[in-house]
């Protein structure tokens, strides 16, 4: 029986190997099958993967490139601006006020919304540049500023202006929003009117690229931006064109906490006679004697200013500005050439100056005073005046700036006109006439 058994167990015993065997073998062919078909489709498979994703990747790519050109773009522009609050106190005769000198009840006080301004600039290219300022009053909007600039990119010194930007002097290209007294003097507001001109200038600045600290301009435009209606400003009433030049020459004294710039300019122009009336209309000249002039004659028209700034580390810093200007001035009656600010139908040889004097106290106040005057007509003095726009006109002005942060300041100020008497003229004008303003300023900026 035992025998039987063992028989048995060495019968079943190669039986069960033998099933072993075979399913390994065909295991062994399943697998090498299957893995034969798995090549040939990974490989085909992993193909379109890698295009697939070779796509995505190029697809993030181009996104990215188009995030990066926005950001270069945005870094190329710029806006900046400001906004002038203000409150004026009128401190003037009782039948003259601000307004017409016949109203029964003038206006003492106001609130006057001074500037509101913002600023577009755009560097389109290496060394391209674009300008934009718009004004906000609250019945219109002016443009202040648009034009481009052609910078030289190959000695960084050359710059080539075109549009409409401010004449090439120190008190008008000093922004409005860093000004430290509340209005330029009436000097420039007479001969610049708006400050701006529509024309081509050309600017070269040594001190770049060569170290030398000298900056020249030369403008030449159109002569009567901001005479006479807007329709009369966007282009040239004639085919005159007005030049101005400008030098500035800057003495850096570092040892000694001292800075000082020295400069120069001439303007060179005329006005022309566009039309003449029925009878023909009278003019006077430089000594008030009559003449009337052709259609087509030339009224002369310029000047020459010289300028100085010191800037001096005493005691928190302080600066002194000034700057002189004579020479001859002339209008017509013409819609086209009225200044404002300018009695019309003469010429005039005028002279003017101011003198300002800046003094930080500590870190947020400022104190400012300015001296300004100006003359319109240096040939008559007095009782010999007959018209009050060639009465000369001091100007004092007295400013306190407080600096809330580095975009908020707060100024009060005082203006004092005191104007030359005439008998001649009469009227207000046998004294000094009361037309004091006392203002209170809030500027932010941004």
């Amino acid at each position: 029986m035992l025998r039987k058994q063992l028989c048995l167990r060495n019968l079943t015993k190669p039986l069960t190997m033998k099933k072993l065997l075979i399913v390994l073998l065909l295991a062994t062919s399943f697998l090498s099958k299957a893995q034969d078909v798995a090549k040939s489709i990974s490989i085909d498979s992993l193909k379109e993967s890698v295009d697939q994703h070779s796509m995505k990747f190029g697809a993030l790519d181009e996104r990215l490139s188009t995030m990066e050109s926005d950001l270069s773009k945005l870094t190329k522009f710029k806006v900046s601006g400001y906004i002038q609050a203000q409150f004026d106190q009128y401190d003037f005769k009782d039948h003259i006020g601000p307004g017409s000198s016949t109203q029964a009840a003038p206006v003492t006080n106001t609130f006057y919304l001074r500037r509101a301004r913002i600023k577009f600039s755009y560097e389109a290219l290496d060394g391209v540049k674009f300008v934009l300022q718009p004004d906000f009053a609250f019945d219109k909007v002016s443009l202040k500023d648009a034009y481009v600039v052609l910078n030289d990119r190959w000695t960084k010194t050359y710059s080539l202006f075109l549009g409409q930007f401010d004449r090439p002097n120190y008190e008008l290209e000093y922004s409005s929003g860093s000004m430290e007294t509340l209005e330029r003097t009436r000097m420039a507001s007479i001969i610049y009117p708006g400050e701006k001109e529509l024309g081509a200038k050309l600017e070269a600045n040594f001190d770049t690229n060569y170290n030398f600290p000298l900056k020249l301009q030369l403008a030449v435009l159109n002569g009567n931006f901001n005479l006479g209606t807007t329709a009369n400003q966007t282009k040239d009433i004639d085919s005159n064109k007005d030049v101005m030049a400008r030098a500035v020459y800057s003495i850096k004294l570092p040892s000694k906490g001292l800075g000082i710039d020295l400069g120069a300019h001439g303007y060179f122009g005329s006005t022309k006679i566009l039309a003449q009336t029925t009878p023909a209309t009278v003019f006077t000249d430089v000594n008030n004697q009559s003449f009337t002039p052709n259609v087509g004659d030339n009224l002369k028209k310029g000047w020459y200013g010289a300028e100085m700034q010191i800037y001096y580390d005493f005691l928190g810093g302080m600066a002194l500005k000034g700057e002189y200007i004579s020479g001859t001035i002339s209008e017509t009656t013409n819609p086209a050439q009225v200044n404002s600010a300018f009695n019309f139908n003469k010429v005039r040889e005028f002279s003017g100056y101011y003198a300002t004097f800046i003094k930080n106290i500590g870190e947020k106040h400022q104190a400012v005073f300015r001296y300004d005057v100006f003359d319109p007509n240096t040939k008559l003095t007095g009782d010999a005046v007959t018209s009050a726009g060639d009465l000369k006109i001091s100007t004092f002005s007295f400013s306190w700036q407080y600096y809330y942060d580095e975009n908020v300041k707060i100024v009060a100020g005082y203006s004092l006109p005191i104007n030359e008497t005439s008998t001649t003229v009469g009227g207000d004008f046998l004294k000094d006439k009361r037309d004091n303003t006392f203002t209170i300023r809030i500027q932010a900026r941004f």
